[in-house]
Order: structure tokens, then C-alpha cells, then sequence
């Protein structure tokens, strides 16, 4: 569904907020905002990617499924991102999904269109470069944090990232995104969003989760949360 086109609802994404005042003007006729619901799918694996989105409110995620159906998240995009990053590689297509995991609004714009702006040069392309470049850090670190990290320490990353992404500490995340985000079972997932509920971090009931002691949640997170936010903070201010 499509809602009004504020210019000062497309900025509250970090990454359109860093353009130029020129090129936002160049490419504020071709950006839509939208809203999204859970669990659409924005882009399907091997198929052409037509549009590339600029989460505001809402949380996106890059989804790896297996041949056997299983699926584990390989990150999620918020408000200081976008998804379609293979369209600025000259990639048309991947192998891996894109879903929207807390509904809200996002900003589109055909690929087409933001490949040719891109391809011209300018703040866009640097900008997304550097962005291109937090991606690979992410899954990197992603990567690291599932093979080393207790799954306590996990599951306070990823909250903070998700809240991080959607600019709230209130998430509605269901049990079976959770696993999928952590590679575990839903069992795993249940005993260890429990803990941190008895220790007061949060309050968990029925996949609605409200982050109670943010700090206390970063304390209790692994390394991996302050290395990714560094380094984002390091190319983005």
C-alpha cells in the first residue's frame, strides 16, 4: 500500500539522509514509500531483483535456505540500510532471500533506475560502497558469531541490532524468526530468551519482546555487536 511521498519520512533512513541535497532531488521523483507486511517477500532467490529498498520503520532479512528447508539468517537491513545490494555489483540476481521480519514502512525505487544515478558517480556511489562494505563485515561477523558465541550472548546481538534497525525497543519477533536467526531450535530460543527475561533484560510473551535495560542487554552481548556498530560509526558518523 502506498502512502504519502514526505520527503522527511524517506530521510529517516540513514542512508538516504547522507545524500547530497542534489542527488536526493534527482532521485526523490523515482522513490516510493511503502508499507510492508510480515513475512513479504521482497527478493526471491535466482530471480531478477526489480526494485531496491531503503527500510524505515521496518526490518528486512537476508534469509539462506538449505536444500533440506532449512534457513538460517544471514543479517537483517533497518533504517541504516538497504536491501539489493547485488544490483551495484552487477549481479541481477542471488541466491538468498530478502523478507520483511517487522512490518513498517521502506522506501523503493527500481533498480534500474538507482543503477544508472549510481553508475554516474557521485555521493551515492561512495556512500553505497561504504555501506557495501558494513554488508560484508556483517555476514563475516555473522559467520564468526554462530560458530564461537554462546547463544545467550547471540540472542542479545540481534535484539540490539533489530531494535537498532527499527529505531524502537519494543520487537514483535515470533519464536520461529528467532531460531532461524540464530541457526537453533525453537526450544534453544525459548530457554535462553527466558533467562534473559528472569535476569530483567526483557519481558518475552507471545514473539512481543521489550527491551527492559538496554545497557545491561549490551554488557551481556558478544563482541560481535560493538565491532559491526563501530565500524558503521567509523564510515558513517
Amino acid at each position: 500500500m502506498f502512502i504519502n511521498q514526505d520527503t522527511s519520512i524517506k530521510k529517516q533512513n540513514r542512508l538516504l539522509a547522507k545524500l547530497s541535497p542534489d542527488e536526493m532531488e534527482l532521485l526523490d521523483p523515482h522513490l516510493e514509500i511503502i508499507s510492508l507486511s510480515h513475512g513479504q517477500m521482497l527478493i526471491e532467490p535466482n530471480e531478477a531483483i526489480p526494485y531496491v529498498y531503503f527500510p524505515v520503520n521496518s526490518l528486512l532479512s537476508m534469509v539462506t535456505v538449505m536444500e533440506n528447508g532449512s534457513a538460517v539468517e544471514s543479517g537483517c537491513i533497518g533504517r541504516e540500510g538497504m536491501a539489493g545490494a547485488p544490483i551495484f555489483l552487477d549481479a541481477s540476481t542471488t541466491p538468498m532471500q530478502t523478507l520483511a521480519q517487522i512490518p513498517g514502512q521502506a522506501v523503493r525505487i527500481k533498480a534500474d533506475i538507482i543503477k544508472k544515478k549510481f553508475d554516474s558517480g557521485g555521493s551515492l556511489q561512495k556512500l553505497l560502497h561504504r555501506y557495501i562494505h558494513t554488508v560484508i563485515v556483517l555476514g563475516s561477523q555473522s559467520t564468526a558469531c554462530n560458530a564461537l558465541h554462546h547463544i545467550e550472548a547471540r540472542l542479545c546481538r540481534w535484539l540490539l541490532m533489530s531494535s537498532d534497525g527499527v529505531g524502537s525497543d519494543s520487537l514483535f519477533l515470533t519464536q520461529e524468526f528467532l531460531s532461524t536467526m540464530l541457526g537453533v531450535r525453537r526450544s534453544g530460543v525459548s530457554e535462553a530468551a527466558s533467562k534473559l527475561q528472569s535476569r530483567g533484560l526483557i519481558s518475552y510473551q507471545r514473539g512481543q519482546i521489550q527491551i527492559l535495560d538496554r545497557k545491561g542487554l549490551e554488557i551481556s552481548a558478544c563482541e560481535c555487536y560493538s565491532i559491526v556498530k563501530t565500524e558503521y560509526k567509523r564510515l558513517f558518523g
